[in-house]
């Protein structure tokens, strides 16, 4: 009841997070109730869209269900066609069943609603093309609806948009439309226990994913499994609080610096700069103009890999001190761990959530080799750039 009346007052909506509340339930009785709001409002013959990434997950998801639960005298499913035509009576609106394994063939087709089940198993580039296909005559605000767990390969770019509300410029006139309610296996009355306890029985990463909705727990054998939601924040820099820098060196590989603040209270990490190819001289001119367009004081310190000679010069050349931070791998990251959840339930660090690179080497980039996950392991090389730049600070700045 919740997400229908909450998606009926916007535009671009995302229901569940979790296993088990009905998601792919609500999306079809939700997407027939409009063409039905259509037909009473005069509008014949409307065209909705429900898709699934192929055509197996389409079937199994909603074309099976669909068969038994609308009845014969609503309308007639057309398997040649794979669309549920209602009766002309109920306004011959037309749910049209589609699989999105090529998003681009859509180009000139027009519907008043699409729904996608399982939005986080296709691309950000899949969703923009479904946007462009999002009109019908007489429908003020077409909407685009999605139901979805928390894990998948576009888990990223959903999270981005739904769950922490980061827009590209391009979608900023949209902010207000973009909505999320959450759902739970628990709200859903006709699961059964055995249901719930093999969702409670699962490995970690897919428990805190499948039975509690958590978008920041999608990725197995990930280094920091500490890091989660709660990590992140929206706090500024305190204006009257010394600011310091860690760093990653690179030039091929990119170089990562994050703007700290240590307070009383912990760690902030409020801002990065993440490049590639870019010399050492221009990435401390980039420090320098991102703090003046901010206010914010010249930094007093950096602190980061040892080897990065030729930045540490620059830093000082621009009156920052800068020193490398050397010791032992898994020890840092051990360190690490606990800074961003300690025995007690303690976080110390806080990440604002425009840092995204540092964000997804955290919770979806920076993982083990398959099968490994020790207290003595080193993970993979790679995806850790931003990662180990803050490792560098702390094993120095927070013991």
């Amino acid at each position: 009841m919740e997400a229908t009346a909450r998606a009926d007052q916007c535009r671009y909506f995302l229901f569940g997070g979790a296993r088990g509340p009905g998601k792919s339930r609500w999306l079809r009785w939700y997407t027939l109730r409009g063409l039905l709001k259509f037909a009473a409002q005069g509008l014949q013959n409307v065209r909705a869209m429900l898709a699934c990434e192929d055509y197996p997950s389409l079937r199994d998801r909603q074309i099976e269900k669909l068969r038994r639960e609308f009845p014969a005298w609503l309308g007639d499913y057309a398997s040649s066609v794979s669309e549920f035509q209602l009766r002309a009576r109920y306004g011959g609106g037309v749910l049209c069943l589609r699989n999105l394994d090529d998003a681009s063939k859509y180009q000139s087709s027009e519907f008043a609603i699409i729904a996608v089940d399982e939005l986080t198993k296709n691309s950000e580039s899949t969703f923009n093309a479904l946007r462009g296909s999002l009109r019908w005559t007489g429908v003020e605000q077409p909407q685009f609806l999605g139901a979805t767990n928390p894990n998948g390969l576009g888990a990223q770019w959903v999270r981005r948009l739904w769950i922490e509300r980061d827009f590209p410029d391009y979608l900023k006139p949209l902010t207000d439309e973009f909505v999320f309610v959450p759902g739970f296996p628990r709200d859903n009355p006709y699961l059964s226990e055995a249901y719930l306890t093999d969702l409670h029985a699962q490995p970690e990463v897919l428990r805190k994913a499948w039975e509690l909705g958590d978008w920041y727990a999608g990725v197995e054998g990930l280094v920091y499994p500490e890091f989660t939601a709660e990590n992140i924040t929206d706090d500024e820099p305190a204006p009257d609080v010394p600011i310091h820098l860690a760093f990653d060196d690179g030039y091929v590989d990119p170089r990562a610096i994050l703007f700290v603040q240590q307070t009383g209270s912990g760690v902030l990490i409020f801002d990065e700069l993440y490049h590639r190819q870019h010399l050492a001289e221009t990435c401390v001119g980039e420090v320098l103009k991102r703090c003046a367009e901010n206010s914010w004081p010249v930094p007093e310190l950096a602190v980061g890999s040892p080897e990065a000679k030729e930045l540490q010069a620059r830093f000082r050349m621009a009156d920052i001190p800068a020193r490398g931070s050397s010791g032992d791998v898994v020890q840092g990251i051990n360190h690490l761990r606990g800074l961003f959840c300690d025995g007690q339930g303690h976080r110390h660090i806080r990440v604002h959530r425009r840092c995204r690179n540092l964000i997804q080497e955290l919770t979806e980039l920076y993982v083990y080799a398959e099968g490994k996950r020790t207290l003595s392991e080193k993970p993979l090389d790679g995806n850790d750039h931003a990662a180990d730049a803050l490792r560098y600070y702390c094993s120095v700045r927070c013991r």
